[in-house]
């Protein structure tokens, strides 16, 4: 099957995930929060995400994990 070319307007996401230092019986509580707007591949994105990353990381009750991650479309078409 011949494969298409990569296109650039791939879907990108930022999530970020806080976990709780302090346990709730034995578990510790995450929030998981995934950014979202109309256009995720605008340079803005990615700065405006830097600075919540880094307001939740200032608390000293939560142990903070991102992750950037970006997907791109191949189109595939059938042999003739």
């Amino acid at each position: 099957m011949p494969y298409g070319t990569p296109e650039k307007s791939g879907v990108r996401t930022y999530t970020a995930r806080a976990t709780s230092k302090e346990q709730i019986g034995e578990y510790r509580l995450t929030v998981t929060c995934r950014a979202e707007t109309d256009n995720m591949m605008a340079p803005e994105v990615e700065v405006l995400f830097q600075k919540f990353l880094d307001t939740l990381s200032a608390s000293p009750d939560f142990t903070v994990t991102a992750q950037r991650t970006t997907e791109y479309v191949e189109d595939v078409t059938p042999t003739a």
